[in-house]
């Protein structure tokens, strides 16, 4: 342990020759390869920084153009449902005068199947009222007044009754 203590210049001599042949074998062999690589690596680092930086304006330019995207289908979409409430719209009112067209027809229609009904019901009733009365007279004149007087009684009686 002495030995290691103690100033040696021969040996402090080979250390520095040693050393510098080291350094001398690393400066050539070694060190242009690490700092190539170094610098390899630094520009490879860089590239992917580079690359990095524009796909994200990419990926910020195509967010972009997909939200354009959006806007503009959300107002087409908006655009569609608009155009299919109007359609609906129209189509409610449509079929709303045809239903009211139809239901004034049909009224309109038995209106003037009950006219008709209590004009035959009119006639029917005078009718019976004519033969009633006919078989009264008779049976009430029997042999006095012809059956042709009596028709022409009971119908002048009935036009006097019709105008009443």
């Amino acid at each position: 342990m002495e030995n290691l203590l103690r100033f040696d210049t021969g040996l402090m001599i080979w250390t520095w020759i040693t050393f510098i042949a080291v350094l001398v074998i690393l400066a050539t062999k070694a060190w242009k390869p690490m700092i190539k690589a170094l610098e390899n690596r630094e520009n490879f680092i860089r590239e992917s920084l580079e690359e990095a930086e524009a796909a994200r304006h990419e990926a910020d330019k195509v967010a972009a153009e997909y939200e354009v995207m959006v806007a503009k289908a959300r107002q087409e979409a908006q655009a569609i449902v608009s155009a299919g409430k109007e359609t609906a719209e129209r189509m409610k009112a449509e079929i709303l005068k045809e239903a009211q067209e139809k239901s004034a027809g049909i009224l309109r229609q038995a209106e003037v199947q009950i006219g008709t009904e209590r004009e035959k019901a009119i006639a029917e009733i005078r009718t019976q009222i004519v033969d009633i009365s006919m078989a009264a007279a008779e049976k009430i004149i029997a042999k006095s007044i012809t059956r042709e007087d009596n028709e022409r009684l009971i119908g002048d009686a009935l036009k006097e009754y019709g105008k009443n």
